[in-house]
């Protein structure tokens, strides 16, 4: 895909080309801010302000047909059939046609300042995911079904219809569909079908339910970078105008961010390309159902923590105290344990709830499983010594899914110093660690919570004393994963 000019931050032309065209859609653009060039920040371009902006003040406003979505191609009219694609599928054929199109293209200008070369997950090579080794993000990148997908649904489209999509290699369209499925995911927003049809809520978001809902590029809205705590800036929708207004005021030179909501660093790799630290407050350590059960079923054998197990189960038995526990919503694929799992003040504010609830279930006596199969309402979320053993294996075992402890992850940090941008695997490779670092901070904060504060004496040789913590981040409650494609989009009407 190289018919299209390199375009670099500090390109002054594309920019004001690409400013010159959005003023030619109709857009309005306040004189306050300026696309600048942040490359010196390690932020490529972004949104500054010229002077002070006061709080509810607009930023820009962009029309609904400025938007690069598939209502506003005309490949709509040419392709039948993508009224039958969903909104991701539909969208990456739409800027394929479009790109294709060149500066005959309604959105030449607009694609010539879009990023050609990410460092999002599904981009990096098998040797450099290897340094992510114990993250669930791996997990999460889906380059296979996204192959597949785009190989037995989008090409036969492209195919069949040649003669629109100005039809290349097959290696060509796979390679402009992860292209374009990129962009969605790291610039996309999700669009609504009908204002009347959509309620907001009081700070003007609109619903999380935008599974079906259309996607759309927002030209200059995607142009904002973000900060998980810096944020001063939302995008609010209307019936023909996308609206970036500010939410706080902002001095002269201050940059202006959207924000992503809390993400973890792995999520924020996976979907966006970088880590931050204002972010890693938001990390979490996934704890799969499957090493529960397999941790269990050990444990009950070998009393790994010196814990008296009050019942020993067949692995039919156990399965039935799993499916009590799907019944009530407690037993999910993974649970999350967040940084407030170190907090002695909030003693079961990182855990969460359904997992704790789960532990008991498996660990109760058969006479209390028996009363709890007969229960209105499951166990209260609250720790007792065999699921507190339980969970002190589990962590121990989740732990050993990370080849290096936390001190080998911060001498690596160090030596990698401030990672050069322009070497593309040390760049990864730090961010790598960062990511396994801040899950590995986040267990071993559980473990040492769990030994301090419920005395349980740890037996297993190795653990505790060659693992640091930093347990000080703030996070809003863990929450269970349910199964996570690839082609998500969890966002509001604000550039997520």
């Amino acid at each position: 895909m190289d018919d299209y000019p390199q375009w670099s931050a500090g390109d002054g032309r594309k920019t004001d080309d690409f400013l010159e065209w959005l003023n030619s859609q109709g857009a309005s653009i306040s004189q306050k801010i300026a696309l600048t060039d942040l490359t010196a920040l390690g932020h490529g371009r972004g949104v500054v302000a010229r002077m002070d902006i006061e709080e509810n003040e607009q930023l820009f406003s962009i029309p609904q047909s400025a938007v690069l979505s598939t209502a506003n191609s005309e490949l709509w009219n040419k392709i039948p059939e993508i009224s039958n694609l969903d909104p991701w599928l539909s969208l990456i054929l739409v800027m394929i046609y479009e790109y294709n199109l060149g500066q005959l293209g309604r959105w030449f200008s607009y694609f010539c300042v879009l990023p050609r070369h990410f460092d999002t997950l599904i981009h990096w090579s098998p040797d450099e995911l290897k340094e992510l080794q114990g993250s669930a993000v791996i997990s999460k990148i889906g380059k296979a079904d996204a192959d597949k997908t785009f190989a037995e649904v989008l090409l036969p489209l492209a195919k069949k219809y040649e003669h629109v999509m100005a039809g290349r290699s097959d290696e060509w369209f796979m390679s402009s569909a992860h292209r374009m499925a990129t962009l969605i995911m790291a610039y996309g927003f999700d669009l609504e079908k009908d204002e009347n049809a959509q309620d907001s809520d009081e700070e003007g978001f609109v619903s999380d339910e935008e599974d079906e809902k259309p996607k759309g590029m927002v030209p200059l809205a995607d142009m904002l970078n973000a900060d998980g705590d810096k944020n001063n800036a939302l995008l609010y929708h209307s019936a023909t105008l996308l609206s970036m207004v500010v939410t706080k005021h902002i001095k002269k030179g201050e940059e202006i961010f959207n924000d992503y909501g809390p993400l973890p660093q792995s999520d924020l790799v996976r979907r966006y390309g970088y880590v931050s630290d204002e972010y890693k407050q938001w990390d979490v350590v996934e704890i799969s159902s499957q090493i529960i059960i397999k941790v269990f079923m050990k444990s009950k054998g070998e009393n790994i923590n010196a814990m008296e197990f009050p019942v020993l189960l067949t692995e039919k038995e156990l399965d039935e105290r799993t499916t009590l526990a799907e019944q009530w919503d407690l037993w999910e694929e993974s649970f999350d344990i967040s940084h407030e799992a170190g907090d002695t003040s909030r003693p079961y504010a990182g855990f969460d709830p359904a997992l704790i609830q789960s532990l008991h279930i498996l660990a109760a006596p058969k006479e209390e499983f028996e009363q709890l199969k007969h229960a209105k309402k499951p166990p209260k979320p609250v720790f007792n010594p065999a699921s507190i053993g339980i969970l002190i294996d589990v962590l121990t075992a989740r732990r050993e899914d990370y080849h290096t402890t936390c001190a080998q992850d911060e001498a690596l940090l160090q030596g990698l110093g401030m990672h050069d941008q322009s070497n593309i695997t040390q760049r990864r490779k730090w961010m790598a660690i960062k990511v396994r670092l801040g899950e590995k901070h986040i267990i071993e904060a559980a473990l040492l919570y769990l030994y301090d504060n419920h005395m349980v004496p740890p037996s297993i040789p190795g653990t505790i004393s060659k693992w640091e913590t930093n347990g000080n981040g703030k996070h809003h409650g863990p929450k269970r994963r349910r199964s996570d494609s690839n082609s998500e989009s969890r966002k509001l009407v604000e550039r997520r």
